[in-house]
């Protein structure tokens, strides 16, 4: 391969085999997911997913497969050769749901992946064995993964055999470690709050650092939606793949977040041993049950997602709006979990309306503090997912607070007498 000779990467978001996405596999078998996109992917020489969900092996306790997991109820070396012929060369591991079968899970989906002749990492049972790069070679090129996920409420700070946790400092020392080793290094992080159509700010800073100390494609995905792309010299970063497979409609919380949870695209990159060349995004729909997996769209709906794409992409360049967006859904999470602390974990639907009632008045509306300690707190302040908004939490209240001290010329009160006179209401 000439210097001037490219190849396609191509990468998709989330690969989810799971509830309505499962009528339709028991129906017409394992490839029925990623039929209507083969075309598409068989563009791409190397092909790139996000695996979201596990498989158990034969001997795992059915009685102890939790029903709220991702875990796909087929056969995993099934699972494994059906993404072979999809066309898939690697498959990221590092995302929240990897340990929703446990570390016996967890192992079982990567020995099935790579037992089908396909790459799998960022897992492992040491941070520096889940850290390691993997590679894949095609047409003279060696493309080299790195993979993370952020530390969350579905691991809560896990340090054992687990997927390789984000942060800045962890990134930037294995970019710096492997870049030479490759021709193309691609960084797949699964980080940040779900459904916004904006990285948070750390995030958006983070990105573009780690394309700058010279990881060619850095790819994101966590959020369910699209997120914009943006060239940071030759290296191209994109914010969220979004959805591939995935239960878009007949996932509550997907459908709560529609319609963006069910569109997104596929990536085709032009690469060569100078890093990127250009790129390609090949819009797609996730269709309602019964066809309830991606196809790409044509015509008007075609140019309007495009569109959106681009607003996408121009989002990334205002940074007044990126903060903003980022703020809001901040203050949207401290709401949740202050509305947690002062509810039960279980009541009937009787008492959760008397106790409503009573919230209206001021009365009876309590924080269970050991609750609030033995859970929030750890929560809050201590898994990256989100100790990172709550830090941006942290800075609304300093500057609300510098702002009013900056202010504080009344030498007939104490300080901030203002500040509280008004928020009793006199």
């Amino acid at each position: 391969m000439t210097e001037s000779n490219t190849i396609t990467f191509g990468a998709v978001g989330d690969i989810g085999l799971c509830r309505g996405v499962n009528a339709g596999i028991r129906a017409h078998g394992l490839d029925w997911p990623f039929e209507r996109m083969k075309e598409q992917l068989n563009r791409a020489d190397v092909l790139f997913g996000n695996m979201e969900t596990v498989v158990v092996p034969p001997d795992y306790p059915p009685g102890e497969i939790d029903p709220r997991g991702l875990i796909a109820p087929f056969p995993g070396p099934d699972v494994a050769q059906a993404l072979k012929r999809a066309g898939f060369d690697f498959l990221n591991l590092a995302a929240n749901h990897v340990l929703d079968a446990g570390v016996k899970g967890m192992d079982y989906t990567k020995e099935v992946l790579e037992a089908a002749g396909l790459v799998a990492a960022g897992v492992g049972n040491t941070q520096e064995k889940a850290r390691q790069l993997a590679t894949v070679e095609k047409s003279g090129l060696t493309f080299g993964f790195l993979c993370y996920n952020e530390d969350g409420n579905y691991t809560l700070g896990k340090r054992g055999p687990s997927s390789a946790y984000y942060t800045r400092e962890a990134v930037l020392e294995d970019v710096a470690k492997h870049q030479d080793a490759v021709d193309i290094l691609v960084v797949s992080i699964h980080a940040d709050i779900e459904f916004m159509p904006t990285p948070s700010t750390p995030r958006l800073r983070n990105f573009r650092d780690i394309a700058a100390a010279g990881a060619d494609i850095v790819l994101g995905h966590h959020p369910h939606v699209p997120q914009g792309c943006e060239r940071l010299g030759s290296s191209l970063i994109v914010y969220s793949l979004g959805n591939f497979v995935f239960p878009a409609h007949t996932s509550a919380y997907m459908k709560e977040h529609a319609p963006h949870t069910g569109h997104s695209f596929m990536l085709l990159v032009e690469v060569s041993r100078s890093g990127v060349q250009s790129f390609e995004r090949v819009p797609y729909e996730i269709g309602p049950p019964p066809e309830e997996r991606p196809a790409p769209l044509a015509g008007k709906a075609r140019e309007g997602l495009l569109a959106y794409l681009a607003q996408l992409d121009a989002h990334l360049t205002d940074e007044v709006f990126v903060r903003d967006t980022w703020r809001e859904v901040a203050r949207r999470h401290l709401a949740t979990y202050l509305r947690r602390a002062v509810e039960p974990q279980r009541e009937s639907r009787i008492k959760r309306a008397a106790r409503k009632m009573l919230a209206r008045f001021g009365l009876g509306v309590e924080p269970d503090l050991d609750r609030v300690i033995n859970d929030f707190v750890g929560r809050l302040c201590l898994t990256q997912e989100n100790r990172t908004w709550m830090e941006e939490i942290l800075e609304m209240g300093r500057e609300a607070w510098d702002e009013r001290n900056a202010r504080e010329d009344d030498l007939l009160h104490r300080p901030h007498y203002r500040f509280e006179r008004s928020r009793k209401g006199r």
